[in-house]
């Protein structure tokens, strides 16, 4: 931590944010659309994919889409730890945003078990950085092959968990690709190796051209194990990617991308 300063939250933020500025307007289109109607207040898990440069779809068609926040009774939004905490300027936004029925938390096993033990839903990208590395424009590409992690805690507690699909995330950015493999190893030692350029004016922010179309996918749901086997957890973990291509492979066409494959990682 950088700098262990908490700001007064402001319950108003959210929709200032939404409503006010408009933060979906940046970008050519941002929709969430999908199983909206069939999103449960308590004990779900939305897995965001693909995580790209700086997640734009789940921010712009998650943390700040007003509709979608008030569906939970309480929502958590797990994110990096130290991008969490670590970050001044990033934690005075996150502290804002927080309120007793929302808030955004560091990732780890504390704050998951904490609050899948009292019910609090959870919103995630679940490839991590990884997934931004392979990340490539005009690609669709997730890393989900060996993220089992939270299948083994939604049936710990009972969880259903819903697969999230953003098209368009990869052209927020312009993405250098290449040597996946060598970059994906690097990775495993915590060092990102993501190389994107957006706004011509900044290159850090995303390209305003983009349609970024986020469909919230039918629930898999998992069972109360509390000692799941490895048998289990990847019994559910095949459910939950076969449940990710079937959203992916129904929506494609109504995204515009109707000849997209979906590479999985």
């Amino acid at each position: 931590v950088l700098l262990d300063v908490q700001m007064p939250a402001s319950p108003g933020f959210l929709e200032w944010m939404d409503k006010t500025l408009r933060f979906k307007s940046y970008a050519r289109e941002c929709v969430l659309r999908g199983s909206l109607d069939k999103i449960h207040p308590e004990k779900t898990v939305f897995a965001y994919h693909p995580h790209g440069a700086t997640s734009f779809g789940f921010t712009v068609n998650g943390l700040f889409d007003t509709s979608f926040v008030n569906k939970s009774k309480r929502l958590f939004f797990v994110i990096d730890d130290f991008l969490r905490y670590g970050n001044p300027v990033f934690r005075f936004f996150c502290d804002l945003y927080r309120t007793d029925t929302r808030d955004i938390r560091g990732a780890s096993k504390k704050t998951l078990n904490e609050a899948m033990a009292k019910g609090t839903n959870i919103a995630l990208t679940l490839g991590g950085f990884e997934e931004a590395t392979v990340c490539e424009t005009g690609k669709d590409r997730v890393v989900v092959k060996s993220r089992k992690g939270i299948i083994k805690y939604c049936l710990k507690y009972g969880y259903r968990i819903h697969p999230v699909y953003s098209f368009g995330e990869d052209e927020t950015y312009y993405y250098a690709g290449g040597f996946t493999d060598c970059r994906l190893w690097l990775n495993t030692f915590k060092i990102p190796t993501v190389a994107f350029f957006g706004n011509p004016y900044c290159f850090l922010l995303p390209r305003r051209e983009a349609r970024v179309l986020t469909y919230i996918g039918d629930a898999i749901e998992c069972p109360k194990l509390e000692n799941a086997s490895n048998e289990d957890v990847d019994k559910w973990h095949k459910l939950y990617v076969e449940g990710l291509l079937a959203l992916f492979n129904a929506k494609k066409a109504e995204a515009g991308r109707p000849d997209a494959v979906l590479e999985l990682f």
